[in-house]
């Protein structure tokens, strides 16, 4: 089922290429979120954690919840600067335990903070190659600019295929934003000529490449790879519950689309030919970096002043991305068993 006119998409986006599937995921997530949400952190009803656009048709799930995740390898793909202040929060940390506890082997790949998205395609390239081959079915959950990190690789690295079943792209940069046009020189500046420990400086070319022109240009000249599977989970959200420290980004955006998380509209998140699972009920930092868990005196200080909006239920989300695509991938595979759970 194609997508509806109430999700917005980019212009190059083929609207009746891409899948609908909002309400089988919907379902997923809801199952997840009753059976164990209320024994995570960040807990939230179903309806605050995915927006409802009023069109969805509502199907039940026979995914088995309670069936583990063995056969599954995760590889995430975190976003721009996510080296340089790991130290603080890295991307999908809390998911990653919660995932590890079901069974699945949970990696990162080794992107650059700071480097462009061709010089990152090379050391996911690498890293995907020198996966084990133990027969796990491999999804990469690639968020914002990991996105366009791990599009370029398939597109540069074809001999990445083999090595890839599915793709998700968490909150993805995908045909850029356009708030690259307008990134203050101090932002330039750190990329380019500021040390810091861990995030060695690439140049200054990554908020370049994530430019929508930079990103249309790509797109256009690299179709989407038939033999991979693409999923896009996207988020938007209100100004009343995006974070201080994001809030003028999300105006300058919401100025030309007031679906936005702050960071990307939303049309610019979805992934051409993927299957649309939903779109996240938050801002684009809290769809994946828990600032909100760190226990340090700064990290705490950054959410009370910066990041007050960082509290996502993130486990759950994850699980439930995890345990579709794994059905997915596998036909049968994560589908509940007669006398199994409710």
């Amino acid at each position: 089922m194609s997508l509806p006119i109430a999700i917005p998409l980019n212009a190059h986006v083929d609207r009746n290429a891409v899948r609908d599937r909002r309400g089988e995921f919907r379902a997923v997530l809801d199952l997840v979120n009753r059976t164990r949400g209320h024994a995570l952190p960040d807990f939230r009803e179903t309806p605050a954690i995915l927006k409802d656009f009023g069109d969805e048709i509502a199907l039940p799930t026979a995914i088995d919840v309670a069936g583990p995740l063995n056969g599954l390898r995760i590889v995430i793909a975190a976003g721009y600067l996510t080296e340089c202040i790991a130290f603080l929060a890295d991307c999908l940390t809390d998911a990653e335990v919660h995932l590890r506890g079901l069974g699945a082997d949970v990696v990162h790949a080794p992107l650059a903070g700071r480097a462009d998205c061709a010089a990152n395609a090379i050391r996911m390239r690498d890293h995907l190659m020198g996966l084990p081959r133990d027969g796990r079915k491999v999804l990469v959950i690639a968020m914002s600019k990991g996105a366009a990190d791990t599009l370029e690789t398939l597109a540069r690295h074809p001999e990445t295929h083999a090595r890839v079943d599915g793709v998700a792209a968490l909150v993805g940069c995908v045909w850029g934003s356009p708030l690259a046009y307008c990134a203050p020189n101090w932002l330039k500046t750190i990329e380019k000529y500021l040390p810091m420990p861990g995030c060695a400086r690439h140049g200054g070319r990554a908020v370049d490449s994530l430019s929508p022109h930079t990103r249309a240009r790509f797109m256009a000249d690299h179709p989407m790879p038939e033999d991979v599977c693409f999923y896009t989970l996207a988020a938007a959200v209100s100004e009343r519950d995006v974070s201080a420290a994001i809030r003028p980004a999300w105006r300058a955006l919401a100025a030309i689309d007031p679906l936005t998380d702050g960071q990307m509209l939303l049309r610019d998140q979805i992934l051409p030919q993927s299957d649309v699972l939903g779109v996240l009920d938050c801002d684009h930092i809290a769809a994946a970096m828990p600032f909100n868990r760190g226990q340090g005196r700064l990290a705490r200080l950054v959410c009370a002043r910066l990041l007050d909006r960082n509290a996502f239920p993130r486990e759950i989300v994850m699980e439930a991305l995890a345990r579709f695509v794994f059905a997915d991938l596998i036909p049968g595979a994560g589908q509940e068993k007669p006398g199994g759970s409710d």
